[in-house]
């Protein structure tokens, strides 16, 4: 019993003390309506067309640009579309070091993963339809590998230097989803599977999915390496 009165003061100041603690705050949220106007509220809206943010809150933004278009293994002689500004809120990606990346710069491994996941398909894919022409197809391969090793070789020592192995996961991700729609559709027979082995071959062999030249990967070519 003397136990007992000596602990309810205890825990009568526990209660009291919980009592008069300050509420956790309620998260903030930054809201833009279509028409552009922007109002706050400590309720996160359900509507999809309106732009939500909670204050105070950091997100990374995607490693990536998103990929709308077909992808082309034809090089670019063109600059792509700028990508959009890291907007309000966001923070851009960083590399094992915490360092921003360079712009463009995983885009442009991203590029050449595609090339290499696609060569690497062909010689996976077409001998075996065609096994005749195995010393064509093994040697048009290897005879890209040698006119973009330079590239090659570049992107392979800054994914491995650069990206986290999170990061690297997406760049396989993504370049598999890029690559599946450069293939004959799923489902399609051995015979047009073959007329994409010798259009995609022959296109190989006269140049055409070239690195080198290519400005998409621009940023590997200028990238300091250590």
């Amino acid at each position: 019993m003397k136990r007992l009165h000596r602990l309810l003061p205890v825990a009568l100041c526990a209660v009291l003390t919980g009592a008069g603690a300050a509420p956790a705050s309620a998260p903030t949220y930054r809201i833009v309506g279509p028409d552009g106007k922007v109002t706050f509220s400590d309720r996160r809206p359900t509507d999809p067309q309106l732009k939500t943010r909670e204050l105070g809150k950091v997100v990374t933004a995607p490693l990536l640009a998103p990929g709308n278009d077909p992808f082309d293994l034809h090089p670019a002689t063109t600059l792509p579309p700028a990508r959009q500004p890291i907007g309000d809120g966001l923070a851009a990606p960083v590399d094992v070091s915490g360092k921003p990346f360079p712009p463009g710069l995983p885009d442009a491994i991203l590029d050449v993963l595609v090339h290499q996941f696609f060569v690497q398909t062909l010689l996976e894919t077409c001998p075996r339809l065609h096994p005749a022409f195995t010393d064509r197809y093994q040697g048009g391969v290897r005879n890209w590998r040698d006119r973009n090793a330079d590239i090659l070789s570049r992107s392979n020592r800054i994914t491995f230097a650069r990206f986290t192995a999170e990061q690297r996961d997406t760049l396989r991700a993504t370049g598999r989803a890029r690559l599946a729609q450069l293939l004959p559709p799923p489902g399609s027979s051995d015979a047009d599977k073959g007329l994409w082995c010798e259009r995609m071959s022959s296109d190989l062999v006269r140049h055409q999915f070239e690195l080198v030249g290519d400005i998409r990967v621009a940023p590997i070519i200028y990238f300091d390496l250590p």
